[in-house]
């Protein structure tokens, strides 16, 4: 249990190392895949989020704390797939060529992996076309539309 817990502070703390390690050790101890997901590391994502909404965490410490998890959802994905877990949702989220938002949107999929969805992210290959790819048209259940910008943190 305590260990567990590390993995919690891992994602926090955007160690992706860490992250992957103590992930491997608890898989390979036996634990439940869905249990290091629910129990561990979407709290963790929680409380990134609540630290964001705070302005005790900008933008930089999310992507580390998503980096951190994604180390960790890329040992569990495999072994969800192989139980037949289908996703909750598909989700379709891409940008524009060149639009600075590219970072916000892998934040935003990574998330919205750990959460059970799956996201099919793409970046049109054109300034001006941001229709969805052909391989992205039939299969999204939700196309978020994210505002250009977060609200600023106040003063």
């Amino acid at each position: 249990m305590e260990k567990l817990k590390a993995l919690y502070e891992a994602v926090l703390s955007g160690d992706a190392a860490a992250s992957r390690s103590i992930t491997e050790q608890a898989l390979s101890a036996g634990t439940d895949p869905v249990r290091l997901v629910n129990d561990y590391m979407v709290p963790a994502m929680d409380e990134v989020g609540r630290r964001f909404e705070a302005c005790e965490y900008f933008v930089p410490e999310l992507l580390i704390s998503a980096r951190a998890m994604k180390a960790s959802l890329e040992l569990i994905r495999p072994l969800l797939a192989a139980r037949g877990a289908q996703p909750l949702a598909r989700v379709a989220i891409g940008t524009v060529k060149g639009d600075l938002h590219d970072i916000g949107k892998n934040l935003v999929a990574a998330m919205l992996e750990g959460g059970g969805l799956k996201s099919l992210t793409w970046e049109s290959t054109s300034p001006r076309n941001n229709s969805l790819p052909p391989s992205t048209r039939r299969t999204p259940t939700s196309l978020p539309c994210p505002p250009s910008s977060p609200p600023p943190c106040p003063p």
